[in-house]
């Protein structure tokens, strides 16, 4: 999965495809792996870097949930998901 250039565009684009589907689309984690490598590399703010890591963390929370079975788990680990996109994009309108 290739990402936008632009860091902001790219999160937000790895989290619409998640929550536009029922399990996290193939490359998702990878991609959200990279994006907090290139991150680190470019010095942002540490928000933005805790946040790419909570998405990270809500993938691996998604996943389990989906193997597992466990439809309120998934649930739980998409709202904060949307959660944490609503954040990122309050972040970029105001940054």
């Amino acid at each position: 999965m290739a990402y936008a250039s632009n860091i902001h565009v790219a999160v937000y684009q790895v989290l619409d495809q998640v929550l536009g589907a029922h399990i996290a689309p193939p490359g998702a984690k990878a991609t959200i792996h990279s994006i907090i490598d290139d991150l680190h590399a470019a010095s942002c703010p540490r928000y933005m870097i805790e946040q790419a890591e909570s998405i990270s963390l809500q993938l691996h929370h998604l996943e389990s949930a989906v193997v597992r079975g466990d439809s309120t788990d998934a649930s739980d680990a998409k709202q904060k998901l949307r959660a944490i996109a609503a954040t990122w994009l309050d972040n970029r309108i105001t940054n």
